[in-house]
């Protein structure tokens, strides 16, 4: 499984639904190379939860925006409240699933 350092989460008010988007630079730690992509996607507090697919939330539109700063997760509104508000968050990639493990509040 590849993942990213802790990023900032910032909320992107022209995305819809469940989207977010990383800096290309986030994007290779994950070995993503595709600007846009869609995938699986789990969020939770608890690595073990997320394994055993605790936390599906569905699929999730991907983007590598050079619009968005290295260290930031830009998300949508709808995934910022999925996410329980938090302010931080790690993205971990396994095959063609994503997990955004964030701190409980």
């Amino acid at each position: 499984m590849e993942h990213t350092s802790l990023l900032n989460i910032v909320v992107e008010k022209k995305f819809s639904d469940i989207e977010f988007a990383l800096h290309p630079n986030d994007g290779q730690d994950l070995n993503l190379y595709t600007r846009d992509m869609k995938m699986d996607l789990y969020a939770g507090y608890s690595i073990d939860k997320l394994n055993q697919g605790e936390g599906q939330l569905g699929e999730v539109e991907v983007h590598l925006l050079n619009e968005c700063s290295t260290g930031t997760l830009m998300v949508s509104n709808t995934l910022f409240e999925k996410l329980n508000f938090s302010e931080e968050a790690v993205v971990i990639r396994n095959n063609n699933k994503v997990y955004l493990a964030y701190k409980e509040i």
